[in-house]
């Protein structure tokens, strides 16, 4: 059943409120599936059960209300309860990816100052003064001893993230729990939203929609489905599993939809049950795959979600109907009922309809700030007129009836398979290279997708440039997590000028678009492989012997490849095959082979076991903790 709501609570009681929605849920349907991964399930008495006994746990660890909990987070029950754990504790949940390279989490707990660091026994980590670690075993050993902890108030944050930082340190963004209160009370008001479906968990832990799928899901009753790493990696095995589980809502970046689209569109299993595709993060295209992906939905409605990380969810526009009347760019749509919105100029004064100004977001739904930068929380979050305001740094017009659409950003920042990156931040850490000069990061934007493209002029004219791009690569590796390593490098003796003298970015945009995919059609397949990868990563030649990942390719390269080989009658390949033989030769050896029998459900299954130590094996080596 949807628990409903009359209005929306006061600040005061949002936070309150939301945990007391999921609490409601335990009471009122405890045998009901809460969270559900492979062949495991979790009902909400046991769900609240376990999270309030690990919620005393926390406590008589010395976690005090409001602390940073910093906890390494895994694809899987155990951390999604941890999440809620902590929240139900009073804390806020610091998630951290353990495949960042150490440095970049090194600065995170830096900034952070967390109370308490959870993770496994194997793990090392420098901690800052102030933080003890609990090996995660050990906290679930003491839990199961204890009473679940008792009903209180949610702590001031709810959760601390990082997102990428201009002055070439991630910033951690903490964020209040009213918001999310209020973010929650509205999905719960919602006509659709608000009521109990089988949701799939996709975004990243460490990504501010995880929170939303999570607390939201949790919230109407709904359950949970967590895929694997392999089948968020691999949209036909996503769309396997979303008919396999009948998955009636997702929440994913235009991205994510636009390969989910397509793979359909090439015989991908038709994803039936889906009612409500959430997207957010970057600017939504409907693309032809886009529109006959929903033309084939029984009643299917796209949502357009918009909202910097500083502010989570502000906005929301729907899309119903008939698909081919859907506008290519949908506006981002109208402020939330606790977000207030306001256009200004460069002076920040306000501009009238239909004029584009900068976006300026208050209301109930600014985050704290950064977290222990005074100095960047008071750049973007202003005083204006005796109110506090986000600079949201987007340019946004309004038609005149309220609904809001996004015009581009204002500065450099780029917005990326969901993630927001800094130009800056990646230039900085290029050009701590010894043999760079010079380093600019833009995006391009051509028929292989939208990729980061780095332009380095190197300080000796005489480098050898294939020794300087491997270097490159690893020393990127080491500073950067993956989706700010750039896909691809151009090495120049100078950089393009403007009139005025700045870097001409746009010319770099546009000076390295790629054509379209070519294949040779008569040529032997390990050259029709070769030509392909060439094609995605940009380069020139291929050693066929050489690891492809060494070479820059990113989970999307192998999304890319993979629609483009089951377009070509490879249509038992999967993502996972594409990581373990992440070789021209490998893969055109296996691919030589006849197709075999579709996989069946286990041979799924068994493959979701193995997923976790393929891709470890064969991902980019970034010497990261393990």
């Amino acid at each position: 059943m949807s628990v409903a709501i009359a209005a929306m609570p006061p600040s005061e009681h949002a936070a309150a409120h939301m945990l007391d929605l999921i609490r409601a849920q335990a009471h009122l349907r405890p045998q009901a599936i809460a969270l559900c991964a492979l062949d495991a399930s979790i009902d909400y008495a046991e769900l609240l059960e376990r999270a309030g006994r690990l919620a005393a746990a926390l406590q008589a660890q010395g976690m005090q209300r409001s602390d940073v909990i910093a906890l390494v987070a895994e694809r899987d029950p155990a951390t999604l309860i941890l999440m809620l754990a902590i929240a139900l504790a009073g804390g806020a949940c610091l998630p951290l990816d353990a495949a960042y390279p150490p440095v970049r989490l090194a600065a995170m707990l830096e900034d952070a100052r967390p109370r308490l660091l959870i993770a496994d026994a194997q793990a090392g980590y420098d901690l800052p003064d102030g933080t003890t670690r609990i090996d995660r075993n050990q906290l679930e050993t003491v839990a199961a001893a204890m009473a679940p902890l008792a009903a209180q108030a949610a702590g001031e944050w709810i959760y601390v993230l990082f997102t990428s930082g201009s002055s070439g340190r991630p910033k951690g963004v903490a964020m209040r729990s009213a918001v999310l209160g209020h973010l929650v009370a509205w999905h719960v008001s919602h006509p659709r939203l608000g009521h109990p479906a089988r949701t799939l968990q996709f975004a990243p832990l460490s990504f501010d929609v995880s929170f939303q799928e999570m607390l939201v899901t949790f919230a109407v009753g709904g359950t949970l489905v967590l895929p694997t790493e392999a089948e968020r990696r691999d949209p036909y095995a996503l769309l396997a599993l979303i008919a396999r589980q009948r998955v009636e809502r997702i929440f994913l970046p235009y991205v994510a939809l636009q390969a989910l689209a397509e793979a359909v569109a090439t015989g991908g299993q038709m994803p039936a049950t889906l009612r409500d595709v959430v997207t957010a993060g970057e600017q939504l295209r409907v693309t032809p795959a886009i529109r006959t992906l929903f033309a084939a939905l029984d009643g299917g409605v796209l949502h357009n979600h918009y909202g910097p990380t500083e502010t989570h969810v502000v906005t929301a526009h729907e899309l119903a109907g008939d698909a081919t009347n859907w506008p290519e760019l949908p506006p981002i749509g109208q402020p939330l009922p606790h977000v207030r919105v306001r256009l200004v100029d460069d002076s920040l004064r306000d501009v009238d309809a239909p004029a584009e100004g900068e976006l300026l977001l208050g209301g109930d739904c600014l985050a704290a700030g950064y977290i222990h930068r005074a100095d960047l929380t008071a750049e973007r979050f202003i005083e204006l007129d005796g109110e506090r305001w986000y600079r949201s740094g987007d340019g946004v017009c309004d038609t005149g009836n309220g609904v809001l659409t996004y015009r581009g950003r204002l500065d450099q920042q780029i917005k990326l398979d969901g993630f927001r990156i800094e130009p800056a931040e990646i230039e900085s850490v290029l050009g701590r290279h010894p043999g760079v000069a010079e380093a600019v990061v833009v995006a391009v934007d051509d028929a292989q997708g939208r990729r980061l493209v780095a332009h380095v002029v190197p300080r000796d004219a005489q480098t050898d440039e294939t020794v300087l791009l491997r270097e490159l690569r690893a020393h990127g590796e080491q500073w950067l997590p993956a989706y700010l390593q750039p896909h691809a490098f151009v090495v120049v003796p100078l950089l393009p000028l403007t009139a005025s003298g700045k870097i001409d970015r746009r010319a770099l945009a546009t000076a390295n678009t790629a054509p379209p995919l070519t294949w040779q059609e008569d040529a032997p397949l390990q050259q029709q492989l070769r030509g392909l990868w060439q094609q995605l990563l940009g380069l020139a030649e291929i050693d066929v012997q050489q690891n492809l990942f060494d070479l820059g390719a990113r989970s999307l390269t192998v999304v890319r490849a993979l629609t483009e080989l089951r377009r070509r009658g490879f249509h038992t390949l999967s993502a996972a095959q594409i990581y373990e033989h992440p070789s021209v030769a490998r893969l055109a050896s296996l691919l030589s082979d006849a197709p075999a029998a579709a996989p069946s459900s286990a041979d799924e299954l068994a493959r979701g076991n193995r997923q976790r130590a393929a891709l470890a094996r064969f991902a980019p080596r970034r010497g990261g903790m393990q």
